[in-house]
């Protein structure tokens, strides 16, 4: 009867391992090459074969532009404008009755609360989510709870629950359900600032953490905008209790959970950074407790490894990351089930990520799953139906309504479970709940202390903040009392953020007596973070502390290691250390230029892939871009042969080609650099120091007209007909006559004011280019937009905020050159606001004659091929 039973309970065991092995096991990835994929003829998409592509319903302008999108509990999607035109209900067609049309109603009474943008008015919503028998909606600036109470189908109760910042398209976004099912998420844009009287699990200690003095973006963008930033919040279902768990975001649209109960987020980079050292390709985030990702304003921006962040699951590239939403619900083949479907507004593709196990987090495969020009999809969710839809839209654009099903044979192959690190995921959990309280006191030092030394990153980070959350006094002491060298630093780290501004000579004696010789490469990079927050937070140390620290680093710079080098750098120019200019001058004339490798099929699909492409061809070396950062304002070490290198370094690479504030960065560097010489040194290297050559208006051509004083109404019908037979040369004439070179870049040339204009022609009708030049204010980029300063003496002016801090604030006012500032102290200035008028003049093209007004926009649409049918004679 034993004998029995302990076979019963082998083979018990033997299916229990089977059914984990079963459940566990990955469904092969198909193989995706050009066999594997197709175009759809009718929607122009092109996605793997086993799938269509359908297009459902095209928006007629009445209904504006969709950007938001959710299914209620009947099946139907709930949509809406991102502008005035309002909330609509799409009933979708029955595909079983072939009498069935799609149906779109639009929904009174919904909140709506107008916002002057150019001449767009905006605030309409920005995410929807039906549960807990209402629809949330968020908006520019309310978060809503909608109901219908008395059943008719018909909603009647609008409820602001709470007030938002507005943030124009970096608001807040998507709403999605918790894992555990009681209660929502909302995701928020980093322009949109935390509201009052929300809950933090993170200590409120934030600061920008910039050990050497930042920059503000050149063009303007995100000035001014302070941590904590980009924010995730939990709410309950009745909107009353509101907790931020993470934040450091740059504008994340989306989030999604997967089978595990983990919160995962596709947060944006800003294009405008490609070629310098701070660019942050866009990338997926493993949304743990008291996440902080470390985005900032500028140059100020966290770099990856920063010990003190959360790092990212995959980087993915440029793009505009919109909506994620994994395919479990889907009817999809399997594999296709266990993804997480990434969406890009600008390059109009839709990614799967493959997840795998990394520690308590998570690594991944990325491919693309659909591709279309223009594709700018703006939400997407899978229906009750098992097929995903999406919608484009946004910014005015056209917009329409899709639906993707697969059309092979299905499968019923069971879940699969990523288990294998369980474990180390459940004691990360325990940690976690120690966050945003000190009830636990020393009960959770206790239990978290030893697990700084822990191998897996998100582990020590959840220890670390579980320490953070408890009063300083139970563990300030421990710290100085840690012998293992990883806790020392982690606990440091912890010490610098909360402590006293005095400790800078105990947290000094206790870093540098630490092996730096002997530590691993990640403990390496944490220490230099230690003494960067130790250097930004504590008072300044005393000369002799300074000597001691640089003794303990010198040593080991240069390290042959990129990034090592670069925290090595940091730390010594910010210390003045007498060798660290002849040190990161040798490193600039060896390290080699690292090529870009981003997917130039990919890029070629949007206009602002082309700056991306520009750079990939005439790339700039990012690296020591950095090391010149570093050094900029160092006084110590400089010979002549270092000055002239430096400046001539700075001049060559100003030839190189980035984003739109690339050059502005290097300007900025080289202008600090200057404004830090002696004057014996400006003198010695004054040949090196002239202006840099900007767009010289004096010298662009004019129009012979005469006048056609032209409107987008008036200009329309030249091009009723087929545009063909035009003149290459007046129209690339015209571009410089419009003054269209002093912003725009176009072929490699011209300014940086504007939007690049090399595949406007790809993404824009006729229509849209004459409404963007006539009526510049029509709609105008959050990127590019121009502000109102009010002084307290009652002057106004009107300008894109270039710096903004507690004591200055400085605009430019000509378009042509944004390096010309218009100062005030920030006691002088009463409000800043946006402005509903564009920095581009509305009139460029009002001197032209007709026949020059079609040569440019034919310019414009061939992207200066000369071998364009736009040039072409019929």
């Amino acid at each position: 009867m034993a004998s029995s039973n302990r076979l019963a309970v082998v083979f018990l065991l033997l299916l229990a391992a089977l059914a984990y092995a079963w459940l566990g096991r990955a469904p092969t990835a198909p193989a995706i090459g050009a066999d594997e994929r197709r175009l759809d003829p009718d929607t122009g998409i092109t996605l793997p074969v086993g799938f269509d592509a359908e297009l459902l319903y095209t928006v007629p302008p009445e209904q504006g532009s969709w950007v938001a999108m959710a299914f209620d509990p009947k099946g139907r999607l709930i949509v809406s404008d991102q502008d005035s035109q309002g909330v609509f209900r799409v009933t979708l067609a029955n595909d079983r009755d072939p009498a069935s049309t799609i149906r779109v109603e639009s929904l009174p009474g919904f909140p709506y609360e107008p916002i002057a943008w150019g001449k767009r008015t905006v605030g309409g919503a920005l995410g929807f989510l039906y549960a807990f028998d209402s629809l949330y909606m968020s908006s520019m600036k309310g978060f809503y709870r909608i109901r219908d109470t008395d059943g008719d189908d018909t909603y009647d109760e609008f409820v602001r629950i709470k007030e938002l910042e507005m943030g124009y398209e970096h608001s807040a976004h998507s709403i999605i359900v918790t894992e555990d099912g009681k209660g929502l998420y909302l995701v928020s844009g980093d322009h949109s600032g935390v509201p009052p009287g929300v809950r933090s699990l993170q200590p409120p200690v934030w600061r920008e953490d910039s050990l050497l003095p930042s920059m503000p973006d050149p063009q303007g963008h995100a000035v001014g905008i302070e941590a904590p930033c980009g924010w995730i919040c939990r709410i309950s279902p009745d909107g009353s209790d509101w907790t931020m768990i993470a934040s450091g975001l740059r504008n994340s649209v989306d989030l999604a959970i997967n089978r595990e109960g983990e919160l995962f987020t596709y947060d944006s980079d800003l294009e405008f950074d490609i070629g310098s050292p701070w660019y942050r390709p866009t990338r997926v985030n493993h949304v743990t407790s008291a996440a902080e990702f470390g985005s900032r304003a500028g140059s100020a921006k966290w770099p990856e490894h920063f010990a003190d962040s959360n790092g990212s699951v995959v980087d993915i590239g440029p793009g505009s990351p919109t909506a994620i939403a994994f395919g479990y619900p889907s009817s999809f083949p399997a594999w296709y089930r266990e993804q997480l479907f990434l969406c890009d507004w600008t390059f109009g593709t839709i990614y799967t990520l493959d997840l795998a196990e990394r520690g308590s987090s998570y690594t991944g495969t990325v491919r693309e799953f659909l591709t279309g020009t223009p594709l700018n999809i703006a939400a997407m969710r899978f229906g009750p139906d098992g097929h995903m839809y999406f919608v484009v839209g946004g910014r005015n654009t056209a917009s329409k309504l899709y639906r993707v099903r697969h059309t092979g044979p299905g499968d019923d192959a069971p879940p699969r479970r990523l288990l294998a690190n369980q474990g180390l995921r459940d004691l990360r959990h325990r940690l976690e709940a120690f966050h945003g309280s000190d009830r636990s006191g020393q009960a959770a030092i206790d239990a978290a202390w030893p697990h700084l030394v822990h191998d897996d990153r998100e582990i020590r980070y959840a220890a670390r903040l579980a320490i953070e959350c408890q009063e300083l006094a139970l563990w300030q002491e421990r710290v100085f009392a840690e012998t293992a060298p990883r806790a020392v630093i982690h606990a440091a780290i912890a010490l610098c953020r909360h402590g006293a501004k005095d400790l800078t000579s105990r947290v000094v004696d206790k870093l540098a007596a630490l092996p730096f010789a002997t530590l691993p490469r990640d403990d390496r990079l944490a220490l230099l973070r230690a003494w960067s927050l130790c250097l930004l937070r504590l008072e300044p140390p005393s000369p002799a502390e300074v000597a001691r620290i640089i003794a303990a680093l010198d040593p080991f710079y240069p390290s042959g290691d990129q990034l090592l080098d670069a925290e090595l750098g940091r730390v010594l120019s910010h210390l003045d250390a007498p060798s660290v200019i002849g040190k990161t001058i040798a490193l600039m004339k060896t390290t080699a230029t690292a090529a870009m490798a981003y997917d130039k099929a990919m890029l070629a699909r949007h206009e602002y892939g082309e700056a991306i492409l520009k750079a990939m061809a005439n790339t700039p070396n990012t690296q020591n871009i950095h090391y010149a950062y570093a050094i900029r304002r160092v006084q110590s070490g400089w010979t002549l042969d270092d000055r002239k290198y430096y400046f001539t370094w700075l001049n060559d690479t100003l030839q190189k080609d980035g984003g739109k504030s690339f050059a502005g960065y290097i300007r900025a560097i080289r202008e600090d650099a200057i404004a830090h010489l002696t004057a014996a040194d400006a003198a010695a290297v004054s040949w090196l120091l002239g202006d840099v050559a900007k767009v010289d208006l004096s010298t662009l051509p004019f129009p012979n007209g005469p006048p056609g004083g032209w409107t987008t109404a008036s200009a329309l019908p030249l091009f009723e007909a087929e545009l063909r037979g035009r003149d290459h040369a007046q129209g690339k004439r015209m571009f410089s006559a419009g003054r269209c070179v002093a912003c725009h870049r176009f072929q490699g040339e011209g300014g940086y004011a504007g939007p690049d204009l090399g595949s406007v022609g790809k993404r824009y009708s006729i229509r849209d280019i004459l409404v963007a030049i006539c009526e510049p204010s029509q709609s105008i980029s959050e990127q590019y937009q121009a502000s109102k300063v009010v002084l307290v003496d009652g002057g106004v002016q009107y300008g894109r905020v270039i710096r903004r801090n507690d004591r200055e604030v400085a605009i430019a006012t000509d378009p042509y050159d944004l390096g010309v500032l218009t100062r005030w102290s920030a006691a002088e200035v009463a409000t800043i606001e946006p402005s509903p008028v564009s920095m581009m003049p509305p009139a460029t093209v009002a001197l032209m004659n007709r026949d020059e007004l079609m040569d440019l926009i034919a310019y414009l649409v061939s992207g200066g091929d000369r071998k364009h049918q736009v040039f072409a004679t019929r």
